[in-house]
């Protein structure tokens, strides 16, 4: 069955006109770090369209999401902003690109990241533009000279000045006061050229979110074709952002983290250090047995595949089925297969080893295997909705005050050694511990409805160890 047409779709273009272009689409906000992954994986898509993208005040779409996504069979198209930007770089491993700001970068008329930057309102107010983006101003001062109302040195006066400005500061309209300054400009050419840009306007960015739209509609049915779909080279950080950052969705519609969901496991249950011995332990004996290249049989799959679905309360026909409903794809349930059929022969004859290692993943396939992952993910993902409304959030305690006020508002007991405590949990930095140690503070105080704590801020947080970027919530 095929799957949905997935636009990434921001200021470019209002939904109102995408929606009359292409009805059929699913349209989501502008895409960050990690939502292309996480699209992928909750929708499963024929197709996607990325037209803008975020990256100023979060990290932009990874370039091996999209090849990623492409090697899965998923059509992926950019167009008119972060999606021209993508296309252009991955235009040799299959992204389609389209439109005149894409041709404009694969050709190397335009370099600059900031030709298609701008600012703009969230969601609740439709990503409305409140600047305006380099190529869509040079277009419009491009046009206004092809009518005869600016010479050639006025307008390459005017686009260096709008060049020159800061992407979050460029209006159209500032052209006109530029044009004032100009000795060659007359009281009479300025009011002819003002008046020209409120009624002639040209939106590049626009133009070519329609184009994209257009082909997006117009793709074939079938996925992209098996001789066509870029491999992935293996990549450590791109795994690790595949296990941390990907969003999911609780069973009561809260958006989280992956990450989040292991750490906030961590910081709830007390058995979290047995847990990671465990996982620790598996990991070990996993890649030993890879590393001595122990041969796997279909009987040892099947072996597997039986234990895991026991341990899940489904039979090994409904394994797949209900790992995808725990946030796994495919592959990483294959994978959980092939460690648990290395893992049974290992324990076969080999005693337990123990190896500090990190991994979110096989972490939160424990807690699917026990039954505890629906309530951790819920958990997670309600504590970040209503810290994220709280006030008691910015609250500056420091951490010995954090973790003395979070003892008394649940179960968790503050450890004798810090240092040793965040090392069993794999909870990193001092830093990284605070903050999540924080959103289980103003979610605590938010719902026992408890006054803003001000306390003086101590020294014992590390502010130089800052936590890393994870999404949801």
């Amino acid at each position: 069955m095929r799957g949905p047409d997935i636009v990434f779709l921001g200021p470019s273009l209002t939904r109102a006109e995408a929606r009359a272009i292409y009805p059929g689409a699913l349209f989501l906000p502008p895409a960050s770090m990690g939502d292309l992954l996480s699209a992928v994986r909750s929708f499963r898509p024929h197709a996607i369209a990325l037209i803008d993208g975020s990256f100023f005040q979060s990290m932009a779409t990874y370039h091996k999401e999209i090849i990623d996504a492409m090697r899965q069979g998923v059509w992926v198209i950019g167009a008119s902003s972060m999606g021209a930007l993508r296309a252009a770089e991955c235009a040799p491993f299959g992204m389609i690109g389209v439109g005149e700001v894409f041709r404009g970068y694969n050709e190397g008329l335009i370099e600059d990241d900031d030709e298609v930057a701008l600012s703009h309102t969230d969601e609740d107010f439709g990503f409305r533009p409140v600047t305006d983006a380099m190529v869509d101003i040079r277009a419009s001062l491009k046009a206004a000279h092809e009518t005869g109302l600016l010479s050639d040195p006025e307008l390459q006066s005017l686009l260096s000045q709008q060049k020159n400005r800061w992407f979050m500061e460029r209006h159209l309209l500032e052209s006109v006061h530029d044009a004032a300054q100009l000795p060659s400009m007359t009281e009479h050419r300025v009011e002819e050229f003002d008046a020209y840009l409120r009624t002639h306007r040209v939106s590049v960015k626009a133009n070519d979110a329609r184009e994209a739209l257009q082909v997006l509609r117009d793709l074939p049915d079938d996925p992209m074709p098996m001789d066509e779909r870029p491999e992935l080279p293996f990549s450590l950080v791109y795994d690790a952002t595949s296990a941390r950052d990907v969003v999911v969705t609780s069973d009561i519609g809260d958006p989280i983290s992956l990450d989040k969901i292991r750490r906030f496991f961590c910081l709830t249950d007390g058995r979290s250090a047995d847990i990671w011995m465990d996982v620790r332990e598996r990991c070990a004996l996993h890649r030993l047995m890879v590393g001595f290249g122990v041969q796997l049989h279909e009987a040892d799959y099947e072996a597997a595949r039986a234990a895991i679905a026991a341990d899940l309360g489904v039979s090994p026909d409904q394994l797949q089925e209900e790992c995808a409903s725990l946030d796994l794809t495919t592959e990483q349930v294959q994978a959980w297969v092939r460690e648990e059929a290395y893992i049974r022969r290992a324990r076969a004859w080999v005693g337990g080893h123990s190896l500090y290692t990190l991994f979110t993943t096989e972490f939160l396939n424990h807690l699917r295997r026990t039954g505890e992952y629906r309530a951790t993910r819920r958990g997670a993902a309600f504590q970040e909705r209503v810290m994220s409304g709280s006030p008691h959030r910015h609250a500056q305690l420091g951490l010995s005050a954090a973790m003395a006020v979070y003892s008394n508002l649940s179960q968790w007991k503050p450890p004798a050694d810090i240092d040793v405590y965040l090392a069993e949990n794999n909870l990193g930095s001092r830093a990284e511990f605070y903050e999540r140690l924080m959103a289980g503070v103003a979610a605590g105080m938010e719902i026992f409805g408890l006054p803003m704590i001000e306390l003086p801020e101590e020294d014992a947080l590390e502010h130089s160890m800052a936590p890393k970027i994870s999404r949801g919530g």
